[in-house]
Parts: C-alpha cells; structure tokens; sequence
C-alpha cells in the first residue's frame, strides 16, 4: 500500500501510481549539472517506508541553524489561506500530523531503515536496469559513478546515512494566499508514539480491519467536501448532524 501525505488534512489515504512518483523523481532533474544530489534529495523527500506501509509527501523547506556542528535540521511546512485567518484547532493538528510523518520517514531513511528490495518490488522497478549515458555522465560528473537503478539507490543510501534526524521541534506555517504574507506559526514538538498510533487508526479502516467511524463534532467542516454526504446514515438530508458526521 502507498498512502499520500499530502491527504492526510483530510485523513484520506490514496493510491499512488507506483511508476508515477518513480518517474517524476528522476526525470524532473535530468538536465542539471547536480543531478545526482537532486535524484538523493528528492526520494529522501518524496518517498518513505513506515508501520509496513509507503508514505510519499513532499517536505516544504528544511531549515538548517548556522553556526551550529551539531545542528538538527528543522522540517517546515507552509500552509496557504484563502482568508487572512488562522485555521480552527482541528485543521491545526491535521497538519500537525502530517509534519510529524515527514519527520518520521526523514528518521527511518537516515537511520537506513529503508528496505530496498520491497522498493523495488512495489514501484515494479528493475534493480539492474542500465541507466541511460546522459545520466551515467551526469553521475560521473558528481563523483558517483552510477551504472543502474541499484548503484543509485546505495549512493543515496550513503548520503541519508550521512544526515542527522530531523529537529525535535516542527514548524507549521500560514500565509495568506493573495499576497504570502505571514498569517501565524506553530511550533511543536514531535510525538513518536501519537503520530504512529494516528497512522495505525487510519490504516485499520482502509485494511478492512475496521469499521470507518463519524468525524467528531469540531471536524464537521470535512463534510462539505465529502462526495458520500447525501447518503451518510447520520445525516439529515445529507446534512452532518451534531457528532454523526461521516469521516469523508
């Protein structure tokens, strides 16, 4: 299973076409002279795999403190408004959340948790394939001499291995859409043990393993969006009522 992250405002999980995220990945850079750094950063920001399942989320900004040998690097993740207002609690903690999966599968790819062959299967790639000779040159050039897709893997597994976690400390931010101006911040620390059991929860329904609950009364606003409203048996002519609200 691969789940979206970018989803998770809405708790929703979607498949992603595996050869998709592959492919953008690595032809989005072909043409640059830092190809090979790009190709790492990119599956270190796009791809992970956590609680048995893979994640794809792209990391808005990574903010390293200067000055510092032993610095963290802090994941940032901004937020756009349509009305110069900070979002509702609820809304808060869904990016919360999805910020606090971010840091999750930067620690579990630093720490070389990555399970390459499991890549391979799920995206349908071919470890050995032969790269083409535009990026063979392009790797050369950046000192990593990459022949396939296997090369590349274990020279972005080297670099990954190089970084440090991510910061403790996570940082949401909200701009307004019209002008990107500065609404407000968040700034949070990282629970391990709430984000993975959020992670568990969701995936139980989408396995079968569990019936889909309603949304409680604070996270209603969801329902607007949900194409199931007209036919939700909480609902009152396909209006949320009170708590009994469909997760949608």
């Amino acid at each position: 299973m691969c789940i979206f992250l970018q989803h998770l405002w809405y708790k929703e999980f979607l498949c992603v076409h595996p050869k998709s995220l592959v492919t953008e990945c690595m032809s989005s850079h072909l043409s640059t002279s830092t190809f090979t750094r790009q190709i790492e950063f990119s599956l270190l920001t796009r791809v992970g795999f956590a609680e048995g399942v893979w994640m794809v989320g792209v990391i808005d900004e990574i903010r390293m403190p200067k000055g510092q040998s032993d610095a963290y690097p802090m994941l940032v993740d901004t937020k756009t408004r349509v009305r110069a207002s900070l979002p509702a609690e609820p809304q808060r903690r869904n990016g919360r959340l999805q910020l606090m999966c971010y840091k999750h599968l930067w620690d579990s790819l630093v720490a070389d948790n990555f399970p390459s062959r499991q890549f391979f299967e799920f995206f349908s790639l071919n470890p050995y394939h032969i790269l083409s000779a535009e990026i063979r040159e392009n790797t050369a050039k950046c000192g990593f001499p990459a022949e396939t897709l296997t090369d590349m893997l274990r020279y972005s597994r080297n670099t990954w291995g190089m970084l440090p976690p991510a910061h403790e400390q996570l940082l949401l931010r909200y701009e307004l859409q019209e002008d990107q101006s500065l609404l407000g911040e968040d700034q949070f620390e990282y629970d391990l043990d709430w984000v993975k059991g959020q992670i568990k929860s969701s995936l139980e329904v989408w396995r079968g393993e569990r019936e889909a609950s309603y949304t409680p009364e604070d996270e209603r606003w969801k329902c607007r969006s949900c194409k199931f409203a007209s036919e939700c048996p909480a609902s009152n002519s396909g209006s949320p009522r009170g708590t009994d609200t469909l997760e949608g």
